[in-house]
């Protein structure tokens, strides 16, 4: 077996379709939308559009991919961290292949803190184990079948308006106006206080622009609802989801988030409802939007399952400190 080191910004897309082929066959009974060749490919070369370093590493036998992994070290936060994900073939597993990727990975960073994740049910969570990381927190992954018999959301939206009475909403395709950047900021940064958060992480108007430039150059297409006080015009609350253009079935939540002084009156709720009837019209090609949940974040548990989530998978951080 050999182990070689590719650059990024080199990765063709052939690679990237066996990249992919690889990941999809560690995932059989992980119901989640797997990526496609071209969208691994983009979110491997455009990332997230933060400062940042990385690494990917294939491991080969006889010309044929047997593992993969890749690092990624932030530069704005989270300066302590290496993240590292990967797989390995199905027939390769227990004999070493990932013992040589971790270890090649690491005998290139001075960060002393490694971050993980591994299913539940796949053999990434006794190998992590055994090289001694430690479990975390862990998220579940709940999907909305948007073509499934409507479990009621109609009275759920006249519930939810008449909450948020005070409230507008305003639906945006794309990346964010240069004008509205500043709300954006108040929004995203609401966030810190979800039961999963790691540490403060800060959205400058910056920061937004190029995350949301990069997605568009992942052919990732923006949907975001933004709810406004009315009386006041402060931001409020925001939904924000992605649809894969390579693979358009399966909508991706990003954000859903209230800002503290506007809690209370059901905008969570309004926010994904609006955004459910908005796909529904408009995207009629997509029938399922993903959304993932720390375990312990009840309230917004509570929402997604009356909005009729169900659950499809779990996923436990893992961490070493070197």
């Amino acid at each position: 077996m050999r182990i070689d080191a590719v650059d990024p910004r080199d990765l063709d897309l052939d690679t990237a379709d066996e990249l992919a082929e690889l990941r999809r066959s560690c995932l059989v009974g992980v119901d989640v939308a797997a990526y496609t060749g071209p969208a691994l490919l983009l979110d491997i070369v455009e990332g997230s559009g933060e400062p940042e370093d990385q690494v990917v590493l294939l491991a080969r036998e006889d010309d044929r991919l047997v593992g993969w992994a890749r690092a990624t070290e932030p530069r704005r936060e989270y300066t302590d961290s290496l993240f590292l994900q990967g797989c390995v073939a199905p027939d390769h597993q227990g004999r070493g292949v990932g013992r040589a990727l971790l270890d090649a990975l690491t005998a290139g960073t001075t960060r002393t803190r490694l971050r993980t994740r591994a299913w539940e049910g796949t053999p990434g969570r006794p190998a992590l184990t055994a090289w001694g990381f430690t479990a975390s927190h862990t998220s579940a992954v709940r999907r909305l079948d948007l073509d499934a018999p409507d479990p009621g959301w109609s009275s759920m939206r006249r519930e939810a308006d008449a909450a948020a009475d005070g409230y507008e909403l305003v639906r945006r395709v794309g990346p964010t106006p240069e004008a509205d950047l500043q709300e954006m900021v108040v929004l995203r940064e609401a966030i810190n206080d979800a039961p999963d958060a790691l540490e403060f992480e800060s959205y400058p108007t910056d920061r937004i622009a190029a995350y949301e430039q990069a997605l568009t150059r992942r052919r990732q297409t923006q949907y975001t609802v933004v709810a406004r006080h009315r009386g006041t015009g402060e931001p409020a609350g925001l939904s924000m989801v992605c649809v894969d253009e390579f693979d358009p079935s399966t909508a991706h939540q990003e954000d859903t988030s209230v800002v503290r002084a506007h809690r209370g009156h059901r905008l969570g709720l309004l926010l994904k409802l609006d955004m459910i009837a908005w796909l529904r019209h408009e995207r009629p090609e997509v029938t399922g939007v993903e959304t993932w949940n720390d375990s312990t974040n009840h309230h917004m548990i509570a929402v997604n399952e009356r909005l009729g989530m169900r659950e499809v998978a779990r996923s436990t951080v893992f961490k070493r400190e070197r």
